[in-house]
């Protein structure tokens, strides 16, 4: 076929090198606007991820300052009770309880939920607990219960006492029984300022 090419005049030849350089030529512009459009779309994605990333840190920022906005505790003020729940916040004060407890030689006996007590705009969780111990240590556990942050405050006290004369081979300090209501404030939210939260 090249020969039969060669043979012919060179005005055909010519033609058909035209022809060859045509669709060479042809082809390589398809395969240049090709990759070209490859990388436009390649790059328009990049940019369209761009945009959609920065949209998601915006409502991430957003929402960040909303929830600091929403729930503003007053930097935990350390004088009112603080928690995600009652149940939580109860726990709380069953565990300091045990700790002034034990920390004065008394024994809790039993510790269960006082009901719920709102006086002048302000919520109280306490509890209703029953000690057992020397007077010294009833009394001490009375006074870190009153005078420890978060502030609780005794609101009924019953002690009853055993064994009140003297015992052969007995010293110290008589049994003390103690059945004692106390609570804490909690921590009010402070309600969001009218016309939302200004970015």
């Amino acid at each position: 076929m090249l020969s039969a090419i060669l043979n012919t005049s060179p005005l055909v030849r010519r033609l058909i090198a035209l022809a060859l350089a045509a669709v060479t030529a042809c082809v390589l512009a398809w395969a240049v606007f090709a990759g070209l459009d490859s990388v436009a779309s390649a790059q328009a994605g990049i940019e369209e991820k761009r945009e959609l990333l920065g949209q998601l840190q915006s409502v991430a920022a957003l929402a960040k300052r909303l929830d600091g906005a929403a729930s503003p505790v007053v930097a935990a003020n350390p004088e009112f009770l603080t928690g995600e729940s009652e149940a939580i916040i109860r726990g709380g004060l069953q565990t300091r309880l045990n700790a002034i407890a034990t920390a004065n030689g008394v024994n809790v006996l039993s510790a269960g939920n006082a009901p719920v007590l709102s006086e002048a705009g302000v919520d109280f969780i306490g509890l209703r607990a029953n000690l057992s111990g020397p007077l010294e240590g009833i009394h001490n556990a009375v006074l870190a219960i009153e005078t420890s942050l978060p502030v609780l405050f005794i609101r009924e006290a019953t002690l009853r006492t055993t064994d009140v004369g003297p015992i052969a081979g007995r010293s110290g300090d008589p049994e003390i029984f103690a059945e004692i209501l106390f609570y804490g404030p909690l921590q009010t939210p402070v309600a969001p300022a009218p016309g939302g939260v200004k970015p």
